[in-house]
């Protein structure tokens, strides 16, 4: 299936330097994280669990481990074209726009060409 959202993933370097700026939180239930529509006011990064992709209250997509998704939207001011529902026991790091400034500062030229492009 095509990703109809811009999801990428992270290699396990990128991860744990995302999880020292940002520590993990858990979903202990099904909760939408993200409301189609909207200008999001953080990017995501799903270390562990499953997230749903919902158009018109039908899932369009299923996301898994070490997805990274919504950063495009978030440092473009993007309105998102669909609801995110993360599912329950699900753990996440929450990516506000000085935590992504911060690692683009940190890594330098070393920073993955997928998170380049996303903040472009």
């Amino acid at each position: 299936m095509k990703n109809l959202f811009v999801i990428n993933k992270l290699d396990k370097k990128y991860i744990d330097k995302l999880v020292t700026l940002c520590p993990p939180r858990v979903y202990n239930t099904e909760s939408e994280i993200i409301y189609e529509g909207h200008t999001p006011t953080a990017g995501y990064l799903l270390i562990e669990g499953e997230i749903h992709f919902l158009k018109r209250k039908r899932v369009v997509q299923t996301v898994h481990d070490d997805a990274l998704f919504g950063i495009k939207e978030l440092m473009n001011h993007i309105p998102l074209k669909y609801t995110v529902r993360i599912q329950p026991n699900s753990k996440v790091c929450i990516l506000d726009k000085s935590t992504i400034k911060e690692l683009l500062s940190d890594f330098g030229d070393e920073l993955p060409k997928v998170l380049k492009e996303l903040v472009a």
